[in-house]
């Protein structure tokens, strides 16, 4: 491929085609829909409900090995960037360029990475989300239902959704509305024509979508960003994580993200 994606900011709007941005609703942008909010805490708190779904697909998966909650950390260092800059014009604007080499997907799991100890106003350091859309394979069989078959509630699940009281939990606001879970993508490789870049802060995690190509994290400045990475496993290789290589031909650039220096 020869294809160049322009970085822009990260809203939960932009995004929704591929996860979640998790953020305060307060100070976000970019979001037409609110999550539902109620007060906690003696109504010293704030609580946003369902802000992303963390949803076990692994019923779906060929082997059957049921999964697990896992919870990583990955400390990422920030990633070395090539120039973008083919004239020696000092009036040009200057660009970097980060070559996506590689997209991966976990099939039946969605992917939350929360960045710790970076501050929202932190001008020296982000991250980039690199995602693409997944092409359609009509000719290979459909290893994803259409919709979610419907289970029986646990008991957590019960009290979870109990009827807030007066005192603690009382409602604010009956407009809001949660996102629903997305589904799997379904096992077609990523459509790299579609392909988007994000560049988020510290104020924002982000959900990856069960089966949504992304790239490995991309770190952008002057320190790593330690990750906690929220998301389920049942330590089977192709069915927790799949990867595929972007590969540069002879007179293409591949896929770059530029990024204003």
């Amino acid at each position: 491929p020869n294809l160049n994606l322009a970085v822009q900011p990260l809203t939960q709007d932009a995004f929704a085609e591929f996860g979640t941005v998790v953020e305060n609703p307060v100070s976000a942008t970019g979001r037409s829909q609110q999550p539902k909010v109620v007060k906690a805490n003696q109504g010293s708190a704030l609580k946003y409900i369902d802000v992303s779904h963390v949803t076990d697909y692994y019923y779906l998966a060929p082997s059957g090995n049921p999964a697990r909650a896992v919870m990583n950390m990955f400390v990422c260092s920030p990633r070395r960037l090539q120039s973008n800059s083919s004239s020696s014009d000092i009036t040009q604007e200057r660009t970097s360029k980060f070559p996506v080499q590689i997209l991966e997907r976990h099939p039946f799991t969605p992917q939350t990475f929360v960045p710790l100890g970076l501050a929202a106003e932190d001008a020296t350091t982000a991250y980039l989300v690199i995602v693409a859309p997944t092409c359609k394979a009509m000719d290979q069989p459909l290893l994803y239902p259409q919709h979610v078959p419907k289970r029986q509630r646990s008991w957590t699940e019960i009290f979870f959704r109990a009827q807030p009281s007066s005192v603690d939990n009382s409602t604010l606001s009956s407009s809001e509305s949660s996102p629903e879970p997305q589904l799997p993508k379904g096992p077609g490789e990523p459509d790299l024509t579609r392909a988007r870049a994000f560049l988020a802060n510290g104020s924002q995690a982000v959900t990856y979508g069960p089966g949504t190509w992304h790239a490995p994290m991309v770190v952008l400045g002057a320190k790593a960003i330690d990750f906690v990475v929220v998301q389920y496993s049942n330590d089977v290789g192709l069915e927790d994580c799949q990867e595929v290589e972007i590969r540069t031909e002879t007179g293409s650039d591949g896929l770059n993200v530029v990024i204003d220096s």
